[in-house]
């Protein structure tokens, strides 16, 4: 028993792909295959970022735009997420609800943010039926 428990914990420490309800991240061009749903993600680009930045007072809160690429044999389509400061917003695809739960860094007025440095944290659930 204790070995399966070793190589289980091996097998999760070595970075095995998230399942559907696990969240995981992802910068500007990395994919991530959730092999058991038949389905990758990739994150394509951040054209817009209006957020109100951290150290500034801000009369309207502003939004990100994030872009995300969606593939299953089916077909793909790219996915658009318009995302509050600190917010997220869900998409369907297919038999999938992709969220983006959060975008890092926040922005702050003097500091400009490359592309490199963002951060998308996605999870992916089975829509209802």
């Amino acid at each position: 028993m204790r070995s399966l428990l070793f190589a289980t914990y091996l097998a999760l420490a070595a970075g095995s792909d998230p399942g559907l309800d696990e969240p995981f991240s992802l910068r500007i061009g990395e994919s991530m295959k959730l092999p058991a749903a038949g389905l990758e993600l990739r994150f394509l680009d951040v054209p817009r970022d209006s957020r109100c930045p951290l150290d500034v007072s801000c009369i309207v809160a502003g939004e990100a735009q994030v872009v995300i690429q969606a593939v299953t044999e089916e077909g793909s389509s790219e996915l658009v997420f318009m995302l509050p400061p600190k917010g997220s917003d869900t998409q369907g695809f297919e038999s999938f609800s992709i969220t983006v739960t959060a975008l890092e860094p926040q922005t702050e007025e003097a500091r400009p943010i490359a592309a490199a440095d963002f951060v998308a944290t996605l999870v992916v659930t089975a829509k209802a039926e």
